[in-house]
């Protein structure tokens, strides 16, 4: 497990990790005002998004001429992702990173974006969600009290299960499947045949141990991350999602900065998004390698187990355009443009 060395549990709900790619602060007013920032996530030590805040904090520092003071409270040590996303809107937390279905949880638009089987590859969503989903989910995020900085990943998921490998549905007929706690997850599942409960991270391992649930829904980094691997036997990599981080700032928070640190809170969004996500997906082969030196069987699903798996799911697409505003219809559909222009591309 060296690829995990140092690794914490994680003290919330999911996602991610990856949020910790970008958080950074700055203080307002001259150099010699000193403000501190309180920054949320469950991402924990240890890991590529950390790697990658160290070397933000260190330009931030610079650039901000010192009027840094950012504290990172690392492993939810501030709450839950769902909790720590309402303090931010409220502004008593200046900065959050998480999973795109926690922040949904007070933006539900933002269920379009884990969708399963949205994307086909990598390359698909990072063209999608940049070009055409990224103006809709500002406006949207601006509206409920954020202001985005930038898209990161927790990845793909796969099925992680105590006693079966994922081949098609009926593999999940009669399956306590943790579900995360975001109702796009657990329509997908219940369309697949499972039974969903939702839990939050802390309680995972040991519902797995004690029998309470048969298995995950998760990427390999995360299991490996929160130590949910040691629950299982069985590993599937079904990429039935592919999941974004979100980072954000309090825009009461935001909005009282000077102009010049609001510009140097909001730079570089490309040249972080791309290392960050390149620093999640480099590690991923070894991750799934890892299951194998853990003696957990790493199962092989076929396209056509997939195309299964896809066409038992597709009608949650419909329950989404139905239960959704207005907005929430037009960022889907931005992102089925998206789709269309990058299969011709």
């Amino acid at each position: 497990m060296t690829a995990f060395n140092g690794l914490g549990r994680l003290h919330s709900t999911v996602a991610l990790a990856i949020a910790a790619t970008t958080l950074v602060a700055l203080a307002p007013g001259g150099a010699d005002a000193q403000e501190k920032v309180k920054v949320a996530t469950v991402a924990p030590k240890g890991t590529p998004w950390s790697a990658l805040l160290d070397k933000i904090k260190k330009r931030v520092h610079k650039a901000s001429g010192k009027a840094l003071k950012l504290k990172v409270y690392y492993g939810g040590r501030l709450g839950g992702e769902k909790e720590t996303a309402r303090e931010t809107r409220e502004g008593r937390v200046q900065m959050w990173g998480g999973s795109s279905a926690a922040l949904a949880t007070i933006v539900p638009e933002l269920y379009a974006l884990e969708m399963p089987f949205l994307f086909e590859s990598n390359e698909e969503a990072d063209f999608v969600i940049d070009k055409y989903a990224r103006p809709h989910v500002e406006k949207l995020l601006a509206k409920r009290g954020f202001v985005l900085y930038q898209f990161a990943e927790n990845g793909w998921h796969g099925i992680g299960l105590r006693d079966r490998c994922i081949t098609g549905p009926e593999s999940f007929k009669g399956v306590k499947l943790r579900s995360q706690e975001a109702s796009v997850y657990l329509d997908t599942f219940k369309a697949l045949g499972a039974n969903p409960i939702e839990m939050s991270v802390p309680e995972v391992l040991p519902a797995l141990k004690q029998g309470t649930v048969d298995g995950f829904s998760n990427t390999p980094l995360f299991s490996f991350a929160t130590s949910w691997y040691q629950g299982v036997k069985f590993f599937t990599p079904t990429h039935h999602v592919y999941q974004p981080a979100i980072v954000a700032y309090s825009k009461k928070w935001f909005d009282k900065q000077s102009k010049e640190h609001q510009k140097l809170l909001l730079e570089n969004v490309d040249g972080y998004q791309k290392e960050g996500r390149q620093g999640v997906r480099k590690i991923r082969d070894g991750l799934l390698q890892n299951f194998v030196k853990s003696n957990i069987k790493l199962c092989k699903i076929s396209d056509a187990q997939r195309a299964k798996l896809k066409a038992a799911t597709s009608k949650v697409f419909g329950t989404y355009k139905k239960k959704t505003s207005k907005q929430g219809r037009a960022l889907y559909k931005a992102i089925e443009d998206g789709k269309k222009a990058w299969a011709k591309r």
